[in-house]
């Protein structure tokens, strides 16, 4: 035991910090910050050679380095150098480049398929012309009609068609739907019973959701459910579903004086004459002007739709199992969606499901 006040004897084998004096002391600071410095060099000389082997022989290391908060940190370059071949272009950028030689086209987009005629410019086309018989007031055929509108591509037919139906449908609902929450509820503003010592479940208002009266949880606001679409795309798609119904298409002569009186049995003996069953399938008249007597004649048969080519409806179109048009109405069907459209407008959806 040291007795207090004694010193410690100083020995050859002592190396403490007040034991080597101060001259020991500043070799051994100058020990440390050289070997430091020579770790400091290794390890950022292993970590230059990681990088270039991990990097590629393609990446060349630039000579500059930068120091962050006293950190060496080497800077690469993202520069190629060409191989033995002198290419310095990856196999996938290779490919690129021989399809654009080839197609014209940049990387990622389908090639065009375009027909020595034409018939594929821009972003529609003309369809084939159908052969459809022209029927008189009495089921006679009299003559004959083409039927060769402008019509969607083939790969986009499909949804173009589904987008004005959704567009349609969306157009023809209201909205209106609307409830209550707990704070828009009358009543509720005193607590039904104290919080303890009732053995009930503890309530803080009479309104709650979980009470007969109360508010409605996530229940219907009033919103907008219409959506876009271009007034082009509304007439391409209307074009595309009538073309794809002309085998259901019953062209038949004008029927101005041919209804004398608003007689229900009257058009129902007129629609099976022309090869139609409208107390079993689904038709749509399609008249020209006004036709008093027609449409009273109609309005009272269930399955039978009456409407004009400028107000045609696409819910209309796609629900119909036969289409009977009258002769004036196919001509100005054709002017609005055929090859040679003269600028007439279709109405809109909105007025036509409201109409």
């Amino acid at each position: 035991a040291r007795l207090r006040g004694t010193t410690r004897p100083t020995t050859m084998l002592d190396t403490s910090y007040h034991a080597i004096g101060a001259e020991g002391r500043e070799e051994r600071k100058s020990s440390l910050s050289l070997s430091s410095f020579l770790v400091a060099i290794a390890v950022g000389v292993c970590l230059g050679f990681g990088c270039v082997y991990m990097t590629g022989s393609n990446l060349v290391a630039a000579p500059a380095f930068t120091a962050t908060r006293g950190a060496m940190v080497p800077q690469f370059t993202n520069q190629r150098i060409p191989d033995i071949t002198g290419n310095a272009y990856s196999r996938q950028q290779n490919e690129a480049i021989e399809k654009f030689k080839e197609t014209g086209l940049r990387p990622g987009r389908q090639q065009r398929v375009e027909e020595e005629q034409g018939a594929y410019k821009g972003k529609s086309i003309i369809a084939d012309p159908v052969e459809l018989q022209v029927k008189n007031f009495d089921g006679e055929v009299v003559g004959s009609e083409s039927l060769s509108l402008k019509v969607a591509r083939p790969e986009t037919a499909k949804g173009l068609v589904h987008r004005y139906l959704m567009y349609a449908r969306n157009s023809m609902r209201a909205g209106t739907a609307s409830t209550k929450t707990r704070g828009e509820v009358r009543g509720g503003g005193k607590k039904p019973y104290n919080q303890k010592k009732t053995g009930n479940a503890r309530q803080g208002s009479r309104r709650t959701p979980l009470r007969p009266g109360g508010g409605v949880i996530f229940g219907p606001k009033p919103r907008d459910f219409s959506v876009d679409m271009n007034q082009k795309e509304r007439r391409i798609a209307m074009a595309t579903a009538l073309q794809s119904a002309s085998q259901d298409f019953v062209v038949v002569e004008n029927l101005d004086g041919k209804f004398d009186a608003p007689k229900t049995k009257g058009m129902v003996e007129f629609l099976s004459r022309v090869g139609t069953k409208p107390s079993e399938e689904k038709v749509l008249l399609v008249v020209e002007g006004q036709k008093r007597n027609a449409l009273l004649s109609a309005r009272n048969v269930d399955k039978l739709k009456i409407n004009k080519p400028k107000s045609l409806r696409i819910v209309d179109v796609l629900g119909a199992d036969k289409i009977v048009i009258e002769k004036g109405a196919f001509e100005t069907m054709k002017s609005i969606f055929g090859q040679s459209a003269m600028g007439i407008e279709p109405a809109e959806e909105v007025e036509a499901a409201t109409a």
